[in-house]
């Protein structure tokens, strides 16, 4: 009798620990962040409508993928007056964070006729759908039209601009486990 109840405790622990063991493993391996990971992703081209340039020709164009400060990507902005002047920038992805329908991305500008090569642009994103009718409910918001002072990474004013053609898709699944913050001791 005693050395049954010792082989139903040694099994018990047994079980337990092969519990934890699994649990572990399933949770390291799911949690990685790396620009490959496919929970967080937003793409897609649109014309903007901008209250304030209702009858310019505002275009962005954003593909990016991964968590954090590991993702990569791009940011396209093409910004024309009625009379065809105008410009743009491109910008290199330096942070996505998404949630269900809606994405923050920031990024570098890498080229431009608007800012200084080097500056951080802020952009986020709300993937609405489409409408009864057809048309997309997409809505988008931009850091240069908002006093918002220098831009950190991951971070964007909300969305204030509708979409007039085309749209974004965001896809934001899980919550991955973020990458270390040098200097912060997280």
């Amino acid at each position: 009798m005693r050395s049954a109840m010792i082989r139903a405790g040694v099994t018990a622990v047994a079980l337990s620990l092969a519990t934890v063991a699994t649990i572990g493993t399933s949770a390291s391996a799911a949690s990685p962040a790396t620009s490959k990971d496919p929970r967080w992703h937003v793409s897609g081209t649109a014309k903007i409508h901008f209250e304030p340039a209702a009858d310019d020709d505002i275009t962005f164009t954003i593909t990016a993928r991964g968590v954090f400060t590991e993702a990569e990507g791009i940011v396209k902005v093409d910004h024309y007056l009625p009379d065809g002047n105008g410009g743009g920038f491109e910008a290199e992805v330096d942070c996505l964070v998404a949630g269900g329908p809606v994405a923050t991305v920031t990024a570098v500008i890498t080229t431009s006729t608007s800012f200084p090569v080097g500056t951080r642009v802020a952009v986020s994103v709300y993937d609405g759908g489409t409408d009864r009718s057809g048309g997309g409910r997409d809505r988008i918001g931009w850091n240069w039209s908002v006093p918002t002072g220098a831009v950190q990474p991951c971070t964007a004013p909300a969305t204030f601009a509708t979409v007039e053609r085309g749209g974004f898709t965001v896809v934001g699944k899980g919550w991955p486990t973020p990458p270390a913050q040098t200097g912060t001791g997280k």
